[in-house]
């Protein structure tokens, strides 16, 4: 994967070239056409996905068995993020809304680069965790935005 493109995602950004350039050769690239599921709710998680190009949408299954769309991801966000960590299965069904392009980083290869370049690896993992954080905060703001509206209306 050229440099470039590398560097414009936002948790290699800390990355020196000779990083970008060990990280660029375990990246892969992966092409959805519209409505491609990428991977389906309860699925091992066995990567992590950046988007470079196009649409994803997440959903998850109602208790109909309907699938309802929470949140649409765009280029440079990025999905599978709990799943990369943990190793537990995916809790959302992830379909491409238009033509999109990713940008996949698998388990098994970042596992072997903790072992061969701790450093690069620690580096990407303050950037997933600085990612993780923002997504917390967001998720906590939009919680109390919903208590205070419910507060204000029951009164």
């Amino acid at each position: 994967m050229e440099d470039g493109v590398i560097q414009g995602i936002h948790i290699f950004r800390d990355l020196d070239s000779s990083e970008r350039a060990i990280i660029g050769a375990i990246l892969t690239c992966k092409e959805c056409a519209p409505n491609d599921v990428i991977y389906t709710e309860g699925d091992k998680g066995n990567s992590l996905n950046i988007i470079l190009k196009g649409k994803v949408r997440i959903n998850r299954a109602t208790v109909e068995g309907d699938q309802f769309c929470i949140a649409t991801l765009k280029k440079g966000d990025i999905f599978g993020t709990m799943s990369f960590l943990d190793g537990s299965p995916h809790d959302a069904t992830i379909v491409s809304d238009q033509r999109t392009e990713l940008t996949v980083l698998e388990k098994s290869d970042f596992d072997r680069l903790i072992q061969s370049s701790p450093l690069t690896a620690a580096k990407i993992l303050r950037r997933l965790s600085m990612h993780l954080a923002a997504l917390v905060r967001n998720m906590n703001s939009q919680y109390m935005d919903v208590m205070n509206l419910m507060f204000r209306k029951g009164k």
